[in-house]
């Protein structure tokens, strides 16, 4: 359906009346897309978001500014990543791979927002997240030489 030109590519200029007859043809492509666009948009959304969202003809700068309006902090997301590595804990479920895993996994997403992360660091804070039946585990590990 070509809806994707409104969003990638820039408004056509207003047309002449004398325009050639695939500048019209371009011109009404985009409107359409544009259009139907702004629909979708606008129909996907909760009425409450968008609300808070300037009105626009534009589905480019509409896009623009929900993205200027959600932008997401690193500050908070850096937060909420070190509650959650902090709190996690092993519950059980499924295998404590995955479990350190997804600790592995909150630890590179730190160190992608500059927050280091040490592997030592990491593997206590996994060893302190798992129950105390794995006591063996975290005593075997402790009585090691290397780290």
């Amino acid at each position: 359906m070509d809806l994707d030109i409104a969003t990638t590519e820039n408004c056509p200029p207003e047309l002449a009346s004398d325009a050639a007859v695939d500048v019209k043809a371009k011109y009404e492509r985009w409107q359409k897309a544009n259009r139907i666009t702004l629909l979708v948009i606008k129909r996907s959304m909760f009425d409450t978001v968008r609300g808070g969202i300037p009105e626009s003809e534009n589905a480019k700068e509409f896009l623009a500014s929900i993205d200027s309006k959600f932008k997401e902090s690193d500050k908070a997301e850096t937060g909420n990543l070190m509650n959650e590595l902090m709190t996690k804990r092993y519950n059980g479920m499924g295998c404590v791979r995955e479990h350190i895993l997804e600790l592995l996994d909150i630890g590179a997403k730190l160190n992608a927002l500059k927050v280091p992360m040490s592997d030592h660091f990491l593997v206590h804070v996994a060893l302190k997240s798992l129950p105390n039946e794995y006591s063996q585990l975290k005593s075997t590990y402790n009585e090691q030489k290397e780290k």
